[in-house]
């Protein structure tokens, strides 16, 4: 590392552990402005932390909204708090979506339905292809689908049946010739996650490395669509 670099290095550090602190101090401003003075209760401020997962932006928000002031009365009620983990999570990935792109311009009753409405609804369609979830990590995004880790390898089972993951088949099976993952047609995936649950294995230290297995139709294929099994690329096959 060349003396630039570590320059470089250190300032990002510094400013990182600044940005920490400043969040800690703000948290703890919002604390003394709102819970010292009475104006809410500890256990609500908490509940606030929590869904607002300590970002004190949207925790400013967030007590402002549920405490009200002289000039504006409350809009959220203190048992919808946890609701708003959620819905500000599917805000902050996808502000292109919504009218009120900034966080505080929301003050309104009319507003925060309009911004409700609009989060419910791209949780909904998230829940119904979580491969459409944006500014995820595919750890995060599909850790309901992995079912463990052997010797290096990441193992994601879809369980049988699970035709609207097709979407997740197609990010998971990026790369490979697998006619399950093509991204043009889904019939052959819907075709044999009926028959049986199809696993993704993904080498942890080169994600490029891929097989796919499914039981029922005794086929172990690798990222170039050759069947370990047998050592040969099957015609029409599942992968």
């Amino acid at each position: 590392m060349d003396n630039f670099n570590l320059r470089k290095y250190l300032t990002e550090h510094k400013l990182t552990r600044n940005s920490i602190e400043l969040n800690e101090v703000s948290l703890d401003t919002l604390k003394t402005q709102f819970v010292d003075t009475g104006r809410i209760k500890d256990s609500t401020f908490q509940s606030i932390i929590d869904a607002t997962q300590k970002d004190s932006a949207f925790a400013t928000w967030l007590t402002s909204r549920v405490a009200g002031s002289k000039k504006a009365k409350p809009i959220i009620k203190i048992e919808d708090i946890p609701k708003y983990k959620t819905y500000l999570d599917v805000f902050k990935r996808n502000k292109n979506k919504y009218p009120l792109k900034d966080i505080n311009m929301i003050k309104t009753q009319y507003d925060l339905n309009d911004f409700i409405v609009i989060s419910r609804d791209i949780a909904d369609a998230e829940g119904e292809d979580i491969s459409s979830q944006k500014g995820v990590s595919k750890a995060d995004k599909y850790a309901q689908l992995k079912i463990g880790d052997v010797d290096g390898y990441e193992i994601f089972k879809f369980p049988k049946g699970a035709e609207d993951l097709y979407g997740a088949s197609c990010d998971l099976g990026s790369g490979t010739a697998w006619c399950t993952a093509t991204g043009q047609t889904d019939s052959w995936f819907k075709d044999y996650i009926k028959d049986g649950p199809i696993y993704i294995v993904i080498n942890k230290s080169d994600p490029k490395d891929k097989y796919q297995f499914h039981y029922e139709s005794a086929q172990f294929m690798d990222k170039d669509d050759i069947n370990i099994f047998d050592g040969t690329a099957e015609d029409h096959d599942l992968f």
